[in-house]
């Protein structure tokens, strides 16, 4: 029987490549309900008025990419701590006493982290970026144990008042020499900024060789950038690998009953 409830959708701008739809409902299909899922690109200015036609069209709920994540707070009724002290929203459910955020992108990457054998606490971490997704990460990693966190913004000074609810992070500045002595150090290396193509989030040569490089990018072939890293022999993925695993918990959260990894996962290729 059709679920009427189980309609979900992705909604960002410009929402050129996503693979959302897919996972929702291969998750659906997985739970044993009907539905469906679409990508809707909407531009911030109509973000409000789509939220409340599909709510009032029976949705479940959606997800939020680029640049809708922060710019939704304010409408939602009750939202998480760790959205709240990350400032930013991938979650979003409709219910009749208001709706809902939270945010699934630093638990998802713990969960990905945890499929490659990689503990948290055991990482030093640096994240390039540090806007909402920087920030989610960072978050997540800290409540899970990691003790050494750094994030590399473009202007250290004008982002530092959206971290302040994120203890325990050192913001250094793009491209610096205290950048430079924080990759070489690191065993984890994180792109959270949307850089791709031939747009380098890190130089490669920096990083040790013995770190995990993730790139939160993803497309329909590997980014570049992971690319380079694998054709020198390192270990490196691009953010499919969290688009399955946050998926997976945003479809936990709209239904209240754990979710399995596995068609997800197949839905989309992944590992890859």
């Amino acid at each position: 029987m059709r679920d009427e409830r189980s309609r979900l959708a992705v909604l960002g701008d410009p929402l050129a490549y996503t693979r959302s739809p897919d996972l929702h409902r291969a998750g659906l299909a997985g739970l044993g309900l009907g539905g469906s899922s679409e990508a809707v690109r909407v531009p911030p200015e109509a973000l409000e008025a789509t939220l409340n036609d599909l709510a009032a069209r029976g949705y479940r709920g959606v997800n939020l990419t680029h640049p809708h994540k922060e710019r939704v707070l304010p409408l939602l009724a009750r939202t998480s701590d760790a959205s709240r002290r990350s400032r930013s929203v991938n979650t979003v459910g409709f219910e009749s006493d208001g709706w809902w955020g939270d945010t699934t992108d630093g638990p998802g990457l713990v969960d990905w982290l945890g499929s490659l054998g990689r503990d948290p606490a055991r990482e030093r971490v640096m994240l390039l970026g540090a806007g909402g997704a920087a920030r989610s990460v960072a978050v997540a990693l800290s409540a899970a144990g990691a003790s050494h966190l750094v994030a590399s913004a473009r202007r250290p000074g004008a982002v530092a008042s959206g971290w302040r609810d994120v203890a325990g992070v050192n913001l250094v500045a793009w491209r610096s020499a205290g950048e430079a002595r924080q990759l070489g150090r690191a065993t984890l290396v994180v792109n959270a900024t949307p850089l791709a193509g031939r747009a380098t989030p890190a130089p490669l040569g920096r990083i040790s060789r013995a770190a995990l490089i993730l790139d939160l990018a993803y497309g329909a072939e590997l980014t570049p950038w992971v690319i380079a890293a694998r054709a020198e022999g390192r270990e490196a993925y691009d953010g499919l690998g969290l688009l399955v695993f946050q998926a997976r918990r945003s479809l936990a959260l709209w239904y209240a009953r754990p979710v399995e990894v596995d068609p997800l996962a197949r839905a989309v290729g992944w590992p890859r």
